[in-house]
């Protein structure tokens, strides 16, 4: 029923739609047709005012239509207002079309204008009217009728056949647009009903799409979810990745392609650099370690094993070996064949879990290779632990105490109460350390310092007690040996300085609350250098382990017997002077009888010096310093003597202090001068070599011999400085007379304690490159009792300066106590004849026989022989008749200053001196 309301209301909106401007064209046709009516129709006037009011009828209509409308009329009155309208439309354009057609013919004008009209009207109404058959029907019957009304009346058939065509073709229009408006209708019905069914199935739909969209809604939240907590897992395990280090890899066998995280990180290398690295792994693995991994690789592929694990170290791109820890798995293989197809794996860098391995490692074997005994034992008192110190110590094996409880095992049981106590010491203050007397497991005891701890593990947390003990043994030996060097000497068995220094303190304090008189004697061996070198160290040690077990056997009442350095010796007694010069006098003989050291008889002389408390002195060191001031003494004047300390040699000390302080700054001020002695070639008669002499002007004593302030100077450690002081300014002369055109040779006397020093030859090297000085002008003079200190370290020294050029000669030949045997195998060019062998003018005398056989000796060992202390013109000639190569002497000249020398050699005429 609503569905025909709703097509009725349709058919109606479309009939109306074009409704206003059907009236509006009625009525311009209206107003058209009032002029013509006027005409045709003169002093008629109601006819066109009542046609006029039609139309205003017509009008009123339409605004009632129209009201309706807006009112929402219902359309069955909507349809009869139509109608209503329609019939009257059609019966005001009957009654025009009626008045208009006689009159017809009478003007052509208006049979146009009416037939315009009529077909305009018509063809509007015809789309007004279409819709409804009745509408049209009740529109078209009114102008029928009058029309065939009056073409019987008129009989004139083609106009009204004319007129009446438009009408009876809008009556087919209708009755042809009603069949189509029932079949329209038919199809809307069916629309309808489609429609409707289409609704149904749309809801339909829409409630299975709502319920599918929750339901996806739902899977759409719980993949979300699932999503989150999807990344959230991956995060956690990429942050665990990362924190592990591991670098994860997936081995395409089948196309040799692999990825590998953490690539560059792990080897250094970028991934297109090794693009197949498991194919090109063995330039990159360690030589020693390839087989093994390859062997691992192989037989998890080859399915023997299930677990691909291997250690191997690779070479960074950065150069270093790294180590890597490989774990894979075979995860597809081929389904026939069974071969490996995909393998996944983790790789990680344990370089520093490798070095802290090998640290543990290191420490381990230390600690099992300690010298330190070591035992662990558990909370169940078992012991769980001990290195191989405490087999070597104890005696006990491994077996015997591991896993052993400790307060049964033999080598801590018998101790007990002990370690009871050391337990307890424990729990309250965690560690104990001491000293105990153990016994070893063949039953001999011995000194242990023990370490106790007690340690929590970390894992466990249990208490273990860890035991670290050491033999003290011989520890203890060595602190007795300690204790008896610290007092004793080793070499005699007597008391060393510091003993010595002790006793005599100890002595001098008593003395004073008693009242008591004692002598301290210090004295050494005369000569013992000579024994020492001759006979060798060896035999220098036996000699002074004899001399002090004479001595303790010649006092066995003295208060200190003691070896204070080297051949020195100190005796302390309780006497006085007189007392003291008997003993040591007796001492002295004694001394003197033979002593047989390597088959070979040694008779001793010794020099020493007496001081006496209180007659010398109060004080310890003072005592001490005036008996060595007198052993100097006895030295000095031959040896072989006891001297007992006097207010001369105080004196003589003073002196030789106040000297020794001038000597320093002497040489500090570069006071020291140097004078060359001339040396005359026997053979030419010329003046080519001198001899450097140093000499000291005091600024106020005057001129100090050479035999004063060259002792002092060897006493007193100068003699180095004042040596080098001498032939520095040696060779400054040397190279200045060189370039001068002079040629001559300088000797340089040479002290024992320059060549010991071990730096001559260095020295003289800087020297001679200094002053650009050829080292044919150098020639260093050595006396027998230098050469004789220690001969090997001067024969070695004196290779050196040969090597070097430097001319070398051993002066005072024949004075001092050298053998033959070594003087042939010294390296030496000049052999200088001393002073004393020249004392006669007679050749035939014992001491020209001994100059003869001195200077044949010289030649006969390829040196040149000098002379030296020629002083008369007799002597010159004697030496040149028995072939001596060069003179020295004042019939020469005195030592000079090099100017002065220089003026000499100026005046050097050509002729021989002779």
């Amino acid at each position: 029923m609503d569905t025909q309301q709703d097509f009725l209301a349709e058919r109606l909106v479309s009939s109306y739609k074009d409704a206003d401007l059907f009236y509006r064209i009625s009525l311009l046709a209206a107003s058209l047709t009032l002029p013509l009516l006027w005409s045709v129709l003169p002093g008629s006037l109601w006819l066109p005012a009542w046609w006029a009011g039609m139309a205003l009828l017509f009008a009123g209509g339409k605004a009632r239509y129209l009201l309706l409308q807006e009112k929402g009329s219902s359309s069955e009155k909507n349809l009869a207002f139509l109608r209503l309208g329609a019939l009257l439309t059609g019966f005001w354009w009957a009654l025009l079309l009626g008045w208009s057609l006689p009159w017809l013919n009478e003007s052509p004008a208006a049979i146009g204008l009416t037939f315009a009209l009529w077909f305009a009207t018509l063809i509007i109404a015809t789309s007004i009217y279409v819709h409804f058959i009745s509408v049209g029907l009740l529109f078209a019957l009114p102008g029928v009728v009058v029309i065939l009304a009056m073409s019987l009346v008129s009989k004139q058939l083609l106009p009204s056949l004319l007129l009446a065509a438009p009408l009876l073709a809008l009556l087919g229009n209708a009755w042809h647009n009603k069949q189509l408006l029932k079949n329209l209708h038919q199809g809307h019905q069916q629309i309808l009903t489609l429609n409707q069914k289409l609704q149904r199935q749309q809801a339909s739909l829409e409630q299975d799409v709502m319920r599918r969209t929750q339901d996806l809604q739902v899977e759409i939240d719980r993949h979300q979810k699932t999503t989150e907590e999807l990344e959230h897992q991956r995060q956690r395990i990429s942050q665990a990745i990362e924190a592990s280090r591991l670098g994860l890899w997936d081995w395409d066998l089948t196309t040799d392609s692999i990825y590998h995280s953490h690539f560059e990180q792990i080897f250094g290398y970028a991934e297109e650099e090794i693009p197949h690295f498991m194919g090109h792994l063995k330039p990159l693995v360690h030589p020693d370690d390839y087989p093994q991994m390859r062997r691992t690789l192989l037989e998890a592929l080859k399915g023997h094993s299930e677990h691909y694990q291997c250690r191997f170290r690779i070479r960074h791109k950065s150069g270093k070996w790294r180590w890597l820890e490989d774990h894979g798995e075979v995860v597809e293989r081929h389904e026939a064949t069974g071969k490996a197809q995909r393998m996944l794996g983790t790789r990680r860098d344990i370089t520093e879990e490798q070095e802290k391995d090998d640290y543990l490692q290191l420490a381990w074997r230390a600690f099992e290779a300690s010298g330190e005994a070591t035992y662990i034992v558990d909370s169940d008192s078992r012991v769980i632990f001990i290195n191989q110190a405490f087999v070597d110590i104890t005696g006990y094996s491994r077996q015997e105490v591991m896993e052993q409880n400790f307060w049964e095992l033999p080598c801590f049981s018998q101790y007990t109460k002990t370690y009871q106590g050391i337990s307890r010491s424990l729990r309250r203050e965690g560690r104990w350390e001491g000293e105990l007397t153990q016994q070893r497991r063949n039953g001999d005891s011995y000194p242990q310092w023990l370490r106790v701890m007690r340690v929590t593990s970390g894992f466990k947390q249990e208490a273990y007690t860890i035991g670290i003990f050491s033999d003290l043994t011989d520890k203890k030996e060595v602190e007795a040996r300690l204790t008896y060097l610290a007092e004793y000497d080793e070499l005699t068995g007597l008391a060393n300085r510091s003993q010595f220094y002790d006793r005599l303190h100890q002595a001098l304090t008593e003395a004073r609350i008693k009242g008591q008189e004692l002598a301290l004697a210090v004295f050494d061996i005369d000569r013992f250098k000579a024994y020492n070198n001759s006979l060798g160290h060896h035999a220098g040690d036996q000699l002074l382990r004899k001399v002090a077990g004479r001595i303790s056997e010649i006092l066995p009442d003295a208060i200190i017997l003691a070896r204070t350095g080297g051949n020195e010796f100190a005796i302390l007694l309780s006497a006085d002077e007189h007392q003291a010069l008997i003993t040591l006098e007796e001492l002295q003989e004694k001394l003197h009888f033979p002593f047989y050291i390597d088959q070979q008889e040694l008779r001793l002389t010794i020099s020493g010096g007496l001081s006496c408390y209180p007659e010398h002195t109060h004080e310890l060191q003072v005592m001490i310093n005036q008996a060595d001031q007198a052993r100097l003494k006895a030295k000095a004047v031959g040896g072989n003597r006891i001297q007992v300390y006097n207010e001369d040699i105080r004196q003589s000390s003073l002196e030789q202090l106040r000297l020794e302080q001038d000597l320093r700054k002497a040489l500090e001020q570069d006071q020291i001068q140097v004078h060359f002695q001339p040396k005359l070639n026997l053979h030419t008669g010329k003046l080519n070599s001198a001899e450097a002499l140093a000499r000291w002007h005091h600024p106020e004593q005057g001129a100090i011999p050479p035999s004063i302030f060259i002792p002092l100077a060897e006493r007193t450690g100068l003699i180095n400085q004042l040596g080098s002081a001498v032939l520095r300014a040696s060779c400054q002369q040397a190279a200045a007379w060189y370039q001068a055109g002079y040629n001559i040779q300088v000797a340089v006397n040479i002290a024992a304690q320059q060549v010991e020093s071990g730096h001559l030859v260095e020295e003289v090297s800087i020297l001679l490159e200094e002053f650009s000085l050829p080292s044919r002008f150098l020639q260093l003079e050595l006396t027998e009792s230098t050469l004789m200190e220690d001969a090997e370290s001067a024969t070695l020294e004196m290779q050196s300066l040969r090597a070097r050029g430097i001319s070398l000669a051993i002066d005072d030949f024949g004075t001092g106590y050298s053998s033959l045997s070594y003087l042939q195998h010294f390296p030496l060019d000049v052999l200088k004849i001393d002073r004393s062998f020249l004392m006669s003018d007679n050749a035939q005398t014992t001491e020209g026989t001994l100059t003869r056989a001195i200077i044949a000796l010289g030649h006969g060992l390829g040196m040149q022989v000098v002379a030296e202390g020629v002083e008369e013109k007799e002597q010159l000639g004697a030496l040149k008749q028995l072939g001596c190569d060069y003179a020295q002497g004042y019939v020469i000249s005195r030592p000079i200053p090099a100017d002065e020398f220089t003026q000499l050699l100026k005046q050097q005429s050509a002729q021989s001196l002779i």
